[in-house]
């Protein structure tokens, strides 16, 4: 996992490219994602860091290919992701913080660090959680699984006979206003 200090940067910036394989990248994420992936290729990253006095700030980007499993017919596929990214990182020490308050477009791309140290690596995976989808489709027109018998509806039909779902507002299907 990349780390970087804050006194290595120096002032005319620095320009860095890595690679993170999927096994170190498993280990890392275990525990901290709910949602079901994993990694098929290394995690390529590159970022340009300046430091503007105690402010740090990172262009990057990251690509992978992750696998995934579809929410509608439960396939594994592969998921290719491409992002790129702009952060400001601020020291945490000596922030003041406010309970509650809204936050504009500028402070959403701020993130902090403590200790003198920036965790590229950490970064980049922050990257790629905010660029999985909610609920990742194998494709577009995925037709899913049938909820009777549960054959695979892309394969092919199935011949379960269908039946109509009624709400509670069927009865005003037949109502008319005078």
């Amino acid at each position: 996992m990349l780390t970087i200090k804050l006194d290595d940067i120096p002032d005319e910036g620095l320009e860095l490219n890595w690679r993170e394989e999927p096994e170190v990248l498993s280990k890392y994420l275990e525990g901290l994602s709910e949602i079901d992936f994993g990694f098929n290729s290394p995690l390529q990253s590159e970022a340009i860091i300046r430091k503007v006095g105690q402010t740090v700030s990172i262009k990057g980007g990251v690509q992978t290919i992750l696998r995934m499993q579809c929410v509608r017919c439960l396939q594994e596929f592969l998921y290719p992701l491409s992002s790129k990214f702009e952060l400001l990182l601020h020291p945490l020490k000596g922030m003041a913080f406010q309970e509650e308050a809204e936050l504009s477009r500028k402070e959403l791309e701020s993130n902090f660090f403590e200790g003198g140290e920036i965790h590229l690596s950490e970064i980049a995976c922050e990257q790629i959680f905010l660029e999985i989808p909610i609920q990742p489709l194998c494709r577009e027109g995925c037709k899913g699984l049938c909820p009777r018998c549960g054959k695979d509806l892309n394969l092919s039909p199935c011949h379960c006979i269908k039946e109509e779902f009624e709400t509670g507002f069927h009865v005003l299907k037949n109502f008319k206003v005078h």
